[in-house]
């Protein structure tokens, strides 16, 4: 029994087509293009590059000695990964890089004036890869114990 023409052309079609479609399909990672309904993408993105979350760095104050008759005292502040060291208070602003650990910092307190202290640390910015870590800056009005930095300075 001989196959027409038309049976033959009919069946040479059926089998390109089933080849498209498998195609396809391999072509596009198996599922056709699409994830839980996104629309097929033309390229395939590169991953991005996950960071594994960096472990937030300790700071801390020392108590400060309040009241006082003298016109300095000296801040202990540790910093973990630390950088600079910055002291705002009534007399003025105290930076020092965070080069020893932990970190002592003179300050000048004005006569009879209470000293509100703002204590600023900033950590350094590390590069591990892709990943970047520090280059922030955290800032306490409180020493390690929750109580106020505040120096109340009595010249008599």
């Amino acid at each position: 029994m001989r196959a027409s023409p038309l049976r033959i052309l009919l069946l040479v079609g059926l089998l390109v087509l089933f080849l498209l479609l498998l195609w396809a399909l391999l072509s596009r990672g198996g599922n056709g293009g699409t994830e839980s309904g996104d629309e097929p993408t033309a390229e395939v993105d590169a991953p991005a590059t996950e960071c594994p979350v960096a472990t937030p760095e300790f700071f801390t104050v020392d108590p400060v000695t309040s009241p006082t008759d003298q016109l300095t005292q000296v801040i202990t502040v540790d910093l973990g990964n630390g950088e600079t060291i910055t002291v705002t208070g009534e007399s003025g602003t105290f930076t020092a890089p965070f080069d020893t650990f932990p970190k002592t910092i003179e300050i000048t307190l004005l006569p009879n004036t209470i000293h509100n202290l703002t204590v600023e640390g900033k950590v350094k910015e590390v590069a591990q890869g892709e990943c970047v870590y520090g280059g922030y800056v955290l800032s306490t009005t409180t020493d390690r114990n929750g109580d106020p930095l505040i120096i109340e300075q009595n010249s008599d």
